[in-house]
């Protein structure tokens, strides 16, 4: 045990070192310190977390602040100069995080008093890797040049802050919003007469979420998360708990002629005190101001410095036509809460023929066809969804759901690798809560750049957005199934079967996990009960259970094969070319396999762009027709990568 310790303390002891070294250089972070120390940026976070309870990013910053302090201490320069010395690139920012660590303002230290000031943890420095210049001799200026030197460094500051908070390095997303201001908006009530106006209590509850996601220090909890919680009587602190937010956001609408009356209330989850009430009455006409006066409120609150980027996001109109604005939350009604895309597509339709410029209709229409035909789409659809997507960019830059579309797209039909990456990197940049953007992206980097560890990292950025989600946490188990983590993956499923007690995907990952184990009876019950949740697939048991008695899990895998390949047409199928190809592979059946890659090849399957590293096909991958394959999507070799 004491050896452990001490391990642990020369780890830390090591990174130290590395940063008094490095501690200058605004461009010394995570992924340098990882490289320096020899670890892996998830594995050097997991091991700080574990150890010190902070992120890589979180200690890096408050080591920059002790060494400031020290500095500060000595008198050794201004503020500003300090924080160029220190590795901040902009003034503004450090003065913010000084007084969020410390409690004060950089300006205040020389009157604060020793023992009232935090001391830094860290070795103290050499004198001569102190100071990045030598002192110089103190001039005397006027107090003209005194005020246009303040004004001057406020706003290169303010630029920098500005610049700093408008762009996100994807590298840094997971880490970045790994900190403590995570937010559950729940469903707000309905107080209006009229019952059906639900829809727009929702449609209110769906800008502040999209204001606030827009928020880089916020972690802001997914739509699906929170929604299992309407009408719900559980207290703040248990929601809190099961969302894993600290705070909770909650409120009431009530909409009266052309008055509305809005409700909200913020509430610290882990102490269930509510930090802040308040009561907005307006004209309807107003309800784009109200919505950011309170995105605005909440960040005040939470002690978030907005940048101006971040302002003009959340104060932006997105349409002057009130009409359009309630068809526009009529259709996102229809098409999230009643899924009923028909209607979704009705009303996103006369939201356009209102209002020809309002970006968010052509977004949600392209969003609605997004997955017309699956597995097998169109030209047409294809067409559709880019040209709505492209449509809803050019009239605003702003928005990050048609960048998630169009990577979606350029992956699963186009695969244009390029593109997609470069959709998805701006989706998220532009809407770092993005959930839907966040999981498709860590399937883009399992399946087609074979990067596991960004994909980990995704995956666990994906689940704190959304911590209840089936399809996370499924996509979770298929990740340590490829890795053979086989007590992992069945974690995973089970918490996707609490999630979505009849959700039969995470019923299929378990049957390939005992499989691998080699629990076959195990393996085949999974499909037994959930075979059973659907009446159309219910009758395919017996037959299922025969062909395990006569022939193994082989024979049930043939079974599943012959009923979708002969049955194209039944509802009790999932008649997908790709499923068909990977069975044929778990057969060891090679020519099978690749024909109906090559069908899928053809009709442009969905799931296509997961052959380069999918496990079915591990046998393949040095089959000359199946790197063939591969060539022609533009996915090169094994040995070359991308052919991008």
């Amino acid at each position: 045990m004491a050896g452990q310790v001490s391990m642990d303390q020369a780890f830390v002891e090591r990174l130290n070192n590395i940063l008094i070294s490095n501690f200058t250089n605004e461009h010394f972070g995570v992924q340098e310190l990882a490289d320096e120390v020899g670890m892996s940026r998830s594995q050097m976070h997991r091991k700080l977390n574990t150890l010190l309870g902070k992120s890589s990013s979180q200690f890096i910053r408050e080591y920059r602040l002790e060494r400031a302090l020290e500095m500060l201490q000595n008198e050794e320069a201004t503020a500003s100069e300090i924080a160029y010395r220190v590795g901040f690139n902009s003034p503004t920012y450090f003065n913010t995080c000084f007084s969020d660590f410390y409690g004060y303002t950089p300006g205040e230290v020389k009157f604060k008093k020793t023992d009232e000031l935090k001391n830094g943890i860290a070795p103290k420095i050499p004198a001569s890797k102190a100071t990045a210049t030598p002192k110089k001799k103190k001039k005397t200026f006027t107090p003209l040049f005194w005020v246009s030197v303040v004004a001057l460094v406020i706003l290169i500051g303010y630029s920098f802050y500005h610049n700093s908070k408008a762009e996100i390095d994807i590298e840094d997303v997971p880490i970045h919003l790994r900190e403590d201001k995570t937010i559950a908006v729940l469903p707000f009530q309905n107080l209006s007469d009229d019952s059906e106006n639900q829809y727009f209590a929702d449609g209110i509850r769906e800008d502040i979420i999209n204001h606030l996601s827009k928020v880089q220090e916020f972690i802001v909890k997914s739509r699906q998360s929170t929604e299992m919680y309407r009408d719900s009587h559980l207290s703040s602190q248990d929601i809190g708990f099961a969302l894993d937010a600290n705070y909770i956001l909650g409120g009431s609408v009530q909409k009266h002629g052309d008055r509305i009356r809005v409700r909200v209330h913020l509430i610290n989850s882990k102490t269930d005190v509510q930090l802040w009430f308040r009561d907005f009455d307006r004209e309807y006409q107003d309800i784009f101001e109200l919505e950011s006066e309170i995105s605005r409120l909440i960040a005040s609150e939470l002690n978030v410095v907005l940048s101006p980027h971040e302002l003009e996001l959340i104060d932006k109109v997105p349409t002057d036509n009130l009409e359009a604005y309630s068809l526009y939350i009529k259709a996102l009604y229809s098409l999230y809460y009643d899924e009923n895309v028909d209607l979704a597509r009705r009303y996103f339709n006369l939201c356009i023929e209102e209002d020809a410029g309002f970006a968010l209709a052509y977004s949600g229409l392209a969003e609605s066809y997004l997955w017309e035909n699956w597995p097998t789409p169109t030209v047409k659809d294809a067409e559709q969804v880019k040209q709505l997507a492209i449509k809803a960019m050019e009239l605003d830059k702003s928005l990050s759901e048609p960048h998630r579309v169009m990577a979606y797209v350029s992956e699963t039909y186009d695969w244009n690798w390029t593109k997609a990456e470069k959709e998805f990197q701006e989706a998220i940049k532009l809407n770092p809560n993005n959930y839907y953007a966040i999981s498709e992206y860590a399937m883009y980097l399992q399946y087609v750049l074979g990067d596991f560890e960004k994909a980990r990292e995704m995956i666990e950025l994906a689940q704190l957005v959304n911590p209840n989600s089936a399809f996370t946490a499924v996509l979770s188990a298929e990740f340590y199934l490829h890795e053979d983590n086989f007590k992992k993956a069945l974690e995973e499923t089970k918490k996707a079967k609490e999630y979505a007690p009849k959700g039969m995907w995470a019923y299929w990952v378990d049957f390939k996990i005992y499989t691998e184990l080699g629990n076959y009876d195990q393996a085949v019950r999974q499909l037994e009960e959930s075979w059973g949740f659907v009446e159309a697939f219910e009758l395919n048991i017996p037959p299922m259970l025969e062909a395990y008695e006569k022939d193994g899990v082989k024979g049930v895998y043939r079974m599943i094969n012959d009923m979708d390949i002969n049955n194209a047409n039944s509802e009790g199928v999932q008649h997908n070319a790709y499923w068909i190809a990977q069975k044929f592979a778990f057969l060891d059946e090679p020519e099978n396999a690749l024909k109906w890659l090559e069908i899928a090849f053809r009709r442009k399957n969905a799931e296509l762009f997961m052959i380069k590293y999918d496990p079915y096909f591990e046998n393949l991958r040095s089959n000359s027709d199946f790197l063939e394959i591969l060539q022609k999507m533009n996915l090169g070799n094994y040995q070359g990568g991308l052919k991008l």
